[in-house]
């Protein structure tokens, strides 16, 4: 994953490549990196250039290892953007709480 200067023999490395002798992966969260392509390739919702990017939207959290999305209040689904209020109730876009209408309320405005 890298080359070397011919003039001080140290090694220029590729992409998330990194150390010495460009053996050590700079990918996070439990990404790796690609052998010959120096990016990497990332798991659950985690992306970017060393998988430090999570996808979770409203405030959920990545998972540190399997970037499965925790997501909060009502907000479910793989990356927190499904609302689980019921009855034409509507998710805070922060919290997740519902806000329900007419005669409806409740945790998912279902009393």
């Amino acid at each position: 994953g890298g080359s070397c200067d011919p003039a001080t023999g140290a090694c220029t490395c590729v992409g998330p490549w990194g150390g010495t002798t460009c053996t050590t992966c700079g990918c996070q969260h439990g990404g790796t990196c690609g052998p010959t392509t120096g990016t990497c390739s990332c798991v659950g919702q985690w992306s970017g250039t060393t998988c430090t990017t999570c996808g979770c939207q409203h405030g959920g959290t990545c998972g540190p290892t399997t970037g499965a999305c925790t997501c909060v209040g009502q907000w479910g689904g793989t990356t927190c953007t499904t609302c689980g209020c019921q009855t034409g109730g509507s998710c805070d876009p922060a919290t997740g709480a519902c806000t329900c209408v007419g005669p409806w309320g409740g945790t998912t405005c279902t009393t």
